[in-house]
């Protein structure tokens, strides 16, 4: 006979209001496989139903757990499968667990001693999760003084939260978008990595069980095989380290049990999405030695469109696969060895459309193809040793960028840059004997902006390799000795056509038969019109460890202390490969070679006798000065003593004081570009050391008072100090081997600092059936760093900022099977007064008078000239000044009319006029031009920043969500989910003045229905995205010499499909 002694109730409400509802409704349970008594503990938790149970029978007994949406008496019966307890109901309500042998009399008398027990009736409860990361100590989100929202592998998969771009339907204030190169950009609170240098560190910290990893594709795949996906706004570094100012996005991998375990699944969608996803768990002894190997492959057809080939691109053919072995040698140590392998080869495109208003110049317009300046016109194109009008040529060509701003979202925006501008065009045919035609003339771009015209498709290969070795060590029952070592190599090649533009035929002239010429380029190929393609190839291993020594004490006083070492380094070079400048350097003539071809004298630019590669794409040397090589080695060694210390003043008011030491090594190699210029190879020309030691910390206070109209309440109040290392700005390219003409631009750019304040509140209220969370903060941001594209290098700039904000988080679940979620966040970021900068898009920001001038084809940059020197630069000629003035007058200090150092009132000039002649008089009046009087040595008029905000920083983000589960039988249970989400407009370049920089905001829609069975099958059909809503979420500006086009990045289209998961 069982003693009433012996058993315990769980009781969570009331226990007969409980019952009933259970029979009608569903829930979401996640109670992992384990111990019996842990799992009935968390059932009467999670269905707020209590249960009388034996301590001594259940003792040492697993279960398989159960997980999933299923009504109560599903995920009970699921938990006791195979235990050999059964459930024994009495007619009051209450639920007793027994043996399947024992009798019912016993039962029933057991039912009676505890009905005495029995509490209020039941209210629904919340699901909370319990965040996993041992650098937060475990406990559940609720208790801890951080803002954090943490989602387990249900609530990502009843939500449709794919993967990392779909994490802003459940953060407030974050924000996601593609970068330009190979990397992507997340946002949180308005601070985000906006610069591009390979030196640069990203301000989210992105990990995996707790690791920080530099380079990863966690965000490139969708996520499988998750504990949970936990996200931390605001500065983390005295925990978390380097690359936390803004926040921290953590993937806690599915941990392992001691139970077999199973799980497969396949999703079938639109873009034939092909998706399969496995996992298998299996013990192999005892609790001592389990092994968990999970993977998953996906294949699509691409969300955009190559109208040139006729074919869908941006597709993906990807799997990863993820193996974790947990061992337990001795009962003080557990440790677990992970390794995830990625790999993708497709043809993903890393930046979308691009989108150019054509600029016809001062005066110009499509119709007279003319430039005016001062009552002086001159024709635009084609080359500037042409002639043919009253003047004696044209210099026009010189004096158009490209493309102008307007809207993204204007009409005007799917134009294409005016050939004869570009440099890659002007150049060639003024010397290379090109078939004077404007390449993209014909060009009207669809108006889709999924929609592309490209002779070329891209070409996406990226392999990953992580490793992770975790030990936690118990040197008393309440001190961890934890170890955590993680390893990373990663590769990725990517190509994709540079412009996007369509190019018209007949660039090479044409054969005695009327058909186009066929220039064979030895990287692109053989074609009769401009190809333009470009390539991102990158190699990086990273090397990290870290020791922590924590407590866990009864008394008031507990702390964490560790040590972190980390090693990165990588190789990142990127391409650009134009066929025009290798006919170009090599005369017009094929076949090519290992050979020099020399070209005459022009102006200030000498002998250039660059060398062309013959290597193929697939097998490049890199050598060669026949396209553009951007050559990054770069080498990180970090090292950091940290330590946190918790006192509890009372019972409901604890103190955490934390600070880290970081010191930070960065070796950069100096590697120019070298491109249509003498010589062969890119050598190293020099070094940049940097070293940085900072201190950072965090104090926190948090309350948890025992209020009547809460079940519980927390209340925080915080200031973190972050810190994020500077950088070295890569060299950029050798526009001339004498060195006199080269630009000069800064070597380095500074750190970043935050100070972070914030309050906030966490609530549980109704017994379970609320969650109300709320912050408000406010940052002080000092050398924001922000890039933009000049003389072909990234040059990163750095803005002092300010942030503040706040956010609500809330759950309520009115009756059980429904539930309501809101996430919303609101930001207002402002630069400081006094901050300034030259807008590349409009260098002469609207000053009169003053006017753009492109440089000769060697060089990169724009250039701006008042009036009165610009009116006769736009003149023609073999010896006109105007293709080299921007280099006379800005890099050579000499007056651009006359080629000398400024002289008050010349007499003798330069030919400005036209002709073959060397010098003549100066245009009567001419004053003569200083050039140190122009703004910025050329560059541009600078504007003020003061107030303005920061990129990609939206006011507001709100989700909404509603989930409803019902039983349909005995077996199965239904749930109907949908979630609205909203950002608002932004900017997404830090000038703010005009529609050009303005980001519209946007909607998204989702549904989902899902069917689970208590025999472990899954049936869920999905809609995402229902309106199709095409937004943009980011965007990059080119630099002046690919004529200032936009590169655009936008959200997934419609997506449907269905799932089917069989878990056993």
């Amino acid at each position: 006979m069982t003693r009433p002694g012996l058993f315990k109730a769980v009781l969570v409400g009331s226990v007969c209001s409980a019952t009933l509802l259970s029979a009608a409704s569903a829930r979401n349970f996640t109670i992992p496989g384990g111990d019996l008594e842990s799992a009935l503990t968390a059932y009467s938790q999670q269905s707020g139903i209590g249960l009388i149970v034996s301590d001594d029978q259940v003792k040492g007994i697993r279960t398989k757990g159960a997980s999933g949406d299923m009504s109560d008496d599903a995920a009970l019966a699921r938990i006791l499968s195979g235990t050999g307890f059964v459930v024994h109901r009495h007619s009051s309500g209450k639920i007793g667990i027994a043996r399947d042998e024992q009798s019912a009399n016993t039962i029933q008398s057991d039912f009676a001693m505890q009905l005495a027990q029995a509490a209020p009736s039941p209210r629904a409860a919340v699901e909370t999760v319990t965040v996993t990361s041992s650098k937060l100590g475990g406990a559940d989100v609720q208790s801890i003084p951080i803002a954090i929202t943490a989602l387990s592998q249900e609530q990502l998969t009843a939500t449709q939260t794919a993967g990392g771009p779909d994490l802003v339907k459940q953060v407030p204030n974050l924000t996601f978008t593609k970068t330009n190169f190979t990397g992507y950009s997340i946002q949180i609170r308005g601070i985000g990595t906006q610069a591009i240098s390979v030196a640069t560190d990203p301000a989210v910290a992105v990990a995996m069980n707790d690791i920080p990893f530099i380079r990863n594709h966690f965000f490139e795949q969708e996520f499988y095989d998750v504990a949970q996906v936990e996200v931390l706004r605001g500065p983390q570094g005295t925990l978390y380290g380097r690359n936390a100012t803004a926040g921290v996005v953590n993937l806690a991998t599915a941990k392992l049990t001691d139970q077999f375990e199973a799980m497969a699944s396949a999703d079938i969608g639109n873009y034939h999405n092909h998706r399969f996803e496995g996992m298998i768990n299996l013990p192999i002894v005892d609790d001592r030695l389990d092994i968990r190997v999970a993977g998953e492959w996906t294949k699509r057809d691409g969300y955009s469109f190559n109208s040139y080939t006729n074919t869908p691109i941006d597709g993906r053919d990807l799997w990863s696969g993820r193996v974790t072995i947990g061992m337990k040698p001795v009962p003080k140590l557990q440790a677990y060895l992970v390794w995830e392998h990625f790999q993708e080869d497709d043809d993903r495109l890393r930046s979308g459309k691009q989108l150019c208003k054509t600029d016809y110049g001062p005066g110009g317009s499509l119709e007279n193809h003319a430039v005016n300046i001062n009552g002086v016109t001159m024709g635009l194109g084609p080359g500037f040793f042409a002639s043919g009008n009253s003047n004696g040529g044209t210099n026009g060509d010189f004096f158009v960028q490209g493309c102008v701003p307007t809207s993204l979202y204007s009409r005007d925006a799917f134009q294409a840059p005016l050939g004869y501008g570009l440099p890659y065009i002007i150049g060639p045919q003024g010397l290379g004997g090109l078939a004077t035609i404007d390449p993209y003339a014909s060009e009207f771009q669809s108006p889709n902006l999924r929609v592309i015209n490209s002779s070329l498709n891209p070409v996406y290969r990226a392999k990953n390799d992580t490793v992770e070795f975790n030990a936690d060590y118990a040197l008393a029952p309440q001190l961890t000795f934890t170890s955590q070592t993680g390893f990373n190599e990663d590769f990725l090649w990517s190509t994709e056509d540079f412009n996007r533009f369509g190019a018209a035929p007949g660039l090479f002239g044409t054969n005695s038969d009327g058909s186009n010429v066929q220039f064979c380029d030895p990287q692109l190929g053989c074609s009769d019109r401009l190809v333009a393609e470009d390539l991102s190839d990158e190699h990086a291993w990273q090397l990290s460890q870290e020791f922590r020594l924590a407590s866990k004490f009864d008394g008031p006083f507990n702390f964490s202390l560790g040590g972190n070492y980390l090693h990165y380094e990588t190789l990142e070079d990127y391409y650009v490969f134009l066929n025009t400048i290798t006919w170009f350097l090599i005369g017009g003539t094929t076949p090519y070679g290992h050979q020099y071809q020399n070209l005459s004298n022009l102006g200030d630019v000498t002998y250039l006798n660059g060398y062309v590669d013959p290597t193929p794409l697939d097998a490049l040397a890199g050598d060669g000065h026949n396209y553009y090589r951007n050559e990054n080695p770069y080498v990180l060694n970090s090292y950091a003593a940290f330590g946190e210390v918790y006192y509890n003043i009372t019972s409901d008011l604890k103190l955490t004081g934390g600070l880290r030491w970081t010191n930070d090594h960065k070796h950069f190699s100096l590697v120019p570009s070298w491109i249509v210029d003498t010589g062969y190879g890119y050598p190293i020309v020099g070094v940049v050391d940097q070293q940085w030691s900072e201190f950072t910390g965090r104090a926190v206070a948090n309350w948890t008072p025992k209020l009547d109209f809460t079940s519980q309440t927390l209340i925080y109040a915080s200031y973190a100090h972050g810190y994020k290392a500077g950088g070295a700005n890569p060299p950029g390219a050798i526009f001339d081997d004498q060195g006199p003409l080269n630009p000069v631009h800064p070597l380095t750019f500074k750190p970043e600092f935050v100070d972070a304040y914030e309050l906030g509140t966490k609530n549980t209220l109704l017994d379970g059936a609320i969650t109300l969370n709320g912050d408000i903060f406010f940052y002080n941001y000092k050398g924001y760093q922000i890039s933009e594209i000049v003389d072909r290098t990234a040059i990163n700039h750095n803005y002092d900022a300010t942030v503040r904000g706040a956010e609500l988080e809330t759950t309520w679940e009115p009756t059980p099977g429904l539930k309501f979620s809101f996430a919303g966040g609101y930001e207002a970021t402002r630069i400081d007064d006094g901050q300034y900068a030259v807008d590349l898009m409009d260098r002469t920001a609207g000053v009169a008078g003053w006017y753009i001038a492109k440089p000769f084809v060697t060089q990169a940059s724009n250039c701006i000239f008042p009036g009165y020197v610009a009116q006769y630069l736009i003149h023609g000629g073999g010896a006109s000044p105007g293709p080299s003035a921007c280099a006379l007058a800005y890099l050579a200090d000499e007056d651009p009319l006359t080629g000398k150092t400024y002289k008050q009132d010349p007499t003798v000039c330069l030919s400005w006029f036209g002709g073959s002649d060397t010098s003549s008089a100066c245009p009567p009046g001419y004053p003569g031009f200083d050039p140190s009087t122009a703004p910025n040595d050329g560059e541009g008029f600078s504007k003020d920043l003061s107030g303005n905000e920061l990129p990609n920083a939206p006011h507001f983000t709100t989700s909404l969500s509603a989930d409803y589960t019902v039983p349909v039988s005995d077996e199965w249970a239904a749930t109907l989910h949908s979630d609205f989400y909203w950002q608002a407009q932004s900017w997404w370049r830090v000038f703010n003045d005009s529609s050009y920089d303005r980001l519209h905001g946007y909607t998204n829609v989702n549904l989902a229905l899902i069917l689970n069975s208590s025999s472990g099958w899954q049936v869920m059909g999905y809609a995402k995205n229902i309106f199709n809503t095409t937004a943009i979420t980011g965007a990059f500006l080119n630099s002046d010499d690919t004529g200032l086009t936009t590169n655009v990045f936008l959200s997934d289209p419609r997506l449907y499909g269905v799932r089917i998961t069989k878990n056993w």
